[in-house]
């Protein structure tokens, strides 16, 4: 996993992108989950700091049966879905561009592309900068990124 996050420092950088393309999809999953544990760990912490000490016993085990149960599901269930709408962009990138790729080649590509700007939208939500302006860097940085990435690949073949 840190060979992963090192790997995905480095991008759009071809060594880095082809030994990220080597990894499998379960692996790729697995590791955009811990990131995003690791990322929103804070959060999770202060929540249980904040929780309300009024709350009943029953009220407090279901709170907490929520944060740590149904908030890692959560956090798979935005990874598959958002990775998959960023792909898809990087599909239709890719047909514009006339690159050869397969849409799983651009899923982990839109997986690890998006590390740098997960970790720059919570370092800047930490900074109490408009959400607006993270988004905007978020999709910026993302787009380039992956632009960069697909432009290593080679052209299709023409008809």
């Amino acid at each position: 996993m840190i060979d992963s996050l090192l790997n995905s420092f480095r991008l759009p950088k071809k060594e880095a992108m082809f030994h990220l393309n080597r990894k499998g999809i379960t692996h790729t999953i697995g590791y955009l989950f811990l990131l995003l544990a690791v990322l929103f760990l804070p959060d999770m912490i202060g929540t249980i700091i904040r929780l309300e000490s009024d709350l009943t016993e029953v009220s407090r085990g279901l709170y907490l049966a929520q944060v740590f149960v149904f908030y890692p599901l959560l956090i798979i269930f935005l990874i598959i879905v958002g990775v998959s709408i960023f792909a898809g962009a990087a599909m239709v990138m890719k047909n514009v561009m006339g690159r050869k790729l397969a849409y799983q080649q651009l899923w982990k590509m839109s997986a690890y592309a998006s590390t740098i700007p997960l970790i720059l939208s919570v370092l800047l939500k930490n900074l109490a900068v408009s959400d607006w302006i993270s988004a905007v860097l978020f999709i910026g940085i993302f787009t380039f990124l992956i632009f960069r990435m697909i432009r290593i690949y080679p052209k299709a073949p023409t008809k």
